[in-house]
């Protein structure tokens, strides 16, 4: 059940699995709809800010209620045989092999993200809403020091609109 609620949220936030087995509850903020992912667990050690969807939220307190967590640095999917680590990292790709979904390797738990952003583009959300949203920096050092844009009510929208598509899917 915890993976298979980790496989929902990964989804649904479009996060790297690094930063979804790693988090903690002193970074989401249930009320204001947000995950508040310190830089020094983001790839490129910049902060990032997540936009939750009710979706992801009802997940967020199901998986609350499972794991029992009540301090805030405890992990939000901690790990089975000991609750102070994150899930394993390879928990998330081995559950799609045991599925059978991912028998010849074409997806892997990361491809998540395209398939997000595939779609978000297809939605005709802006570019950059997108890249903030997937957490990728401006290459370009001059734009990248000047624009610090978040566009959070954008990306509020395009999160909202994300989570119940794939919850119509499952309808």
């Amino acid at each position: 059940m915890r993976t298979r609620l980790a496989m929902r949220l990964l989804l649904l936030t479009s996060v790297r699995t690094a930063e979804l087995r790693g988090a903690t509850w002193n970074e989401i903020d249930l009320k204001s709809a947000i995950w508040a992912i310190p830089g020094e667990r983001m790839k490129m050690g910049h902060p990032h800010v997540v936009p939750l969807s009710t979706q992801a939220i009802e997940i967020l307190k199901e998986i609350r209620k499972i794991t029992g967590a009540t301090a805030a640095d405890d992990y939000v999917f901690p790990n089975v045989k000991d609750k102070s680590r994150p899930m394993a990292p390879t928990t998330i790709n081995a559950a799609l092999i045991r599925t059978g979904f991912n028998g010849e390797r074409l997806f892997r738990a990361h491809g998540a993200r395209g398939t997000f952003s595939t779609w978000a583009h297809e939605q005709g959300f802006t570019p950059l809403a997108i890249e903030r949203q997937l957490a990728h920096v401006e290459k370009n050092r001059v734009s990248r020091a000047y624009n610090k844009a978040e566009l959070l009510p954008e990306r509020q929208k395009m999160m909202q609109d994300w989570g119940d598509a794939l919850q119509s899917m499952s309808d």
